[in-house]
């Protein structure tokens, strides 16, 4: 095992962490699969087949990645920026539909689409990383913050809302706790934050009269409704989602009934994930307890802070800002997923689509989590390299 983590390189308890959660995937997704098998009216053995597939693929990409010199992604920083407004762009005028959203992209000659809200939210990370670095001095001066900070966020979540609006406040909630870390003045954030605000209302209201210009604010509207709604005053059929989501986590539960302790449902026996109609992906951690009950939630959740540990060690080792603030970010990123799909399924926000890293079955989606994880590893891996001669310094001289 020595041998294995010597030769991948990098922090192995990332390495660790990462292979446990793909093999939780593989088995809990087979088992949250029946309502897409009934609905697309495909096979388990393709459907597994596949999420089997792409996440070898990507852990192909993490380790590809984790090889790459951060200074590459420095330098690239501003074309994967262009990049990922240019496939947002693409998305808007000629993306795939999804629930009443253009949020997905086609891959040329391959059977695969993409959301490409996935790449620009790692390709943001990287180049605000690069920029508050690089204008560190000239924060005081509006006009370069604007230009080279602020108008490339705010120009990445206009983009993103219209059809995605939990990964557009995503987006802002990342690039603000950024901000902060590279203690960006507030005086900048606070107005940055107002024209956001602003811009949104106005947004909201040029839909009211104009609804093509924000098609998706009904559906917002109703979640938001929903979710604070006296569940006796609506319509049963129009809530089924969360309920089933609660009944499943409810049937999770050890209970006594007739002094008998009554236990999950155990992998393969849940009901609700018939019904869940996104019990591999949205709804993932409702289905998970359903089937493994608490303690594979505590396990679960513990392996996430597992990760956010290591995210942070690996920031505060690392040899220059831009590593620092670039490994800062992707953690941001997962865990703010990670929240957002375990407080969707417990209601305690809204209805969105947010996957849970590295265990739905997210396709594509699970590649770029994994080329996050391995740019984290692959800054481990320098710091790891930039340590040993001055360990091996200091036991000359011992």
């Amino acid at each position: 095992m020595k041998t294995l983590f010597k030769y991948l390189g990098g922090d192995k308890n990332i390495w660790v962490i990462a292979l446990l959660l793909g093999v939780i995937s593989v088995v809990s997704v087979f088992s949250f699969i029946p309502i897409l098998v009934k609905v697309k009216g495909l096979s388990y053995a393709y459907l597994f087949f596949k999420h089997f597939i792409l996440l070898v693929l990507g852990f192909g990409l993490m380790y590809g990645v984790h090889r790459i010199p951060t200074k590459v992604f420095s330098k690239l920083s501003k074309v994967l920026f262009y990049l990922s407004i240019v496939l947002l762009v693409l998305t808007m005028l000629v993306g795939e539909s999804v629930n009443g959203a253009d949020r997905w992209l086609k891959i040329p000659f391959v059977p695969f689409s993409f959301q490409t809200s996935d790449f620009a939210k790692l390709s943001l990370i990287i180049y605000l990383a690069r920029q508050l670095v690089k204008r560190k001095g000239e924060f005081q001066d509006l006009k370069v913050v604007a230009r080279y900070i602020i108008l490339p966020i705010g120009l990445t979540i206009f983009l993103i809302l219209p059809s995605n609006l939990s990964t557009a406040v995503l987006v802002g909630l990342i690039s603000f706790v950024m901000l902060i870390l590279a203690k960006f003045p507030w005086k900048w954030i606070w107005m940055s934050i107002g024209g956001a605000v602003g811009a949104f209302l106005l947004l909201l209201t040029i839909a009211k009269y104009q609804p093509e210009v924000l098609p998706r604010v009904e559906t917002w509207r109703l979640r938001i409704v929903r979710m604070f709604s006296d569940e006796n005053t609506l319509d049963p059929t129009e809530n089924m989602q969360i309920n089933n989501a609660l009944t499943a986590i409810k049937n999770g539960a050890f209970t006594f009934s007739n002094g008998t302790l009554h236990g999950p449902e155990l992998p393969g026996n849940g009901v609700l994930k018939h019904y869940i109609a996104e019990a591999y992906a949205d709804f993932y951690f409702a289905a998970l307890i359903e089937e493994g009950g608490l303690p594979t939630a505590i396990f679960v959740i513990m392996l996430y802070m597992w990760l956010f540990f290591r995210f942070i060690k690996t920031a505060l080792a690392a040899e220059d800002r831009f590593m620092t603030y670039v490994v800062l970010g992707i953690a941001v990123m997962i865990m703010l997923q990670v929240l957002v799909n375990m407080m969707v399924s417990t209601k305690l926000m809204p209805v969105t689509g947010q996957n849970m890293p590295l265990l739905s079955m997210g396709g594509t989606s699970a590649w770029f989590t994994c080329i996050a994880f391995g740019i984290v590893i692959g800054i481990s891996r320098e710091t790891k390299k930039s340590e040993k001669p001055e360990e091996a310094l200091g036991n000359e001289i011992a």
